[in-house]
């Protein structure tokens, strides 16, 4: 889950146990050196995304699944690359069974695109190359809903009931990487 090189999505919680840990490692997981922007435990608000070769996607689309979610601008991309590069490689050690349940969600801050014909093509082209579906906030309503910062990165973790489980922006230190690796690992298993 290369910020930099916005990665591809992780394909398209379960039990009380399952909400009490989650909601232990909130402590745990409370952003050091990032600010919070969604609360934890708060519903994920809707969303609609178009990339460049529009493909939609919604949060309704993603119920089910654990949707890992990276928001920046053009400038801030490289901000979390130590992050999505940790996340990648978790990603790839897991079995199919658990890369199905997670879903990476990139998207890229565009309403302030001028020449939306240019942007959508540039995201597209970019997409084809990397291998990844990249999409644009155009209107600006994930940045106003998710209470985004803007010109940072933002990284939101929201759980298979469309809950938020984590949320922050600015960088996410290196320290808190095996928290939200637990975090994840046990939203997707459910356990």
């Amino acid at each position: 889950m290369r910020v930099k090189h916005l990665s591809q999505n992780f394909k398209p919680a379960r039990t009380k146990s399952v909400l009490i840990a989650a909601a232990l490692l909130v402590g745990v997981l409370a952003p050091t050196g990032a600010q919070a922007i969604l609360a934890t435990s708060e519903p994920a608000p809707s969303f609609s995304l178009v990339s460049g070769d529009n493909k939609k996607v919604s949060l309704d689309m993603l119920k089910g699944k654990v949707v890992v979610l990276f928001y920046a601008t053009r400038d801030t991309v490289e901000v979390n690359e130590d992050l999505s590069r940790y996340l990648d490689a978790l990603y790839a050690a897991q079995p199919q069974n658990i890369q199905n349940q997670i879903y990476r969600l990139l998207v890229v801050n565009a309403m302030e695109a001028t020449a939306v014909t240019t942007w959508k093509e540039k995201l597209n082209e970019t997409s084809t190359k990397l291998k990844v579906t990249i999409y644009g906030d155009w209107t600006g309503s994930m940045f106003a809903a998710y209470r985004m910062r803007d010109n940072d990165s933002n990284f939101v973790i929201i759980d298979k009931n469309g809950v938020v489980r984590f949320a922050a922006s600015g960088k996410i230190a290196n320290s808190r990487f095996e928290a939200i690796k637990k975090l994840l690992l046990e939203l997707a298993t459910g356990g």
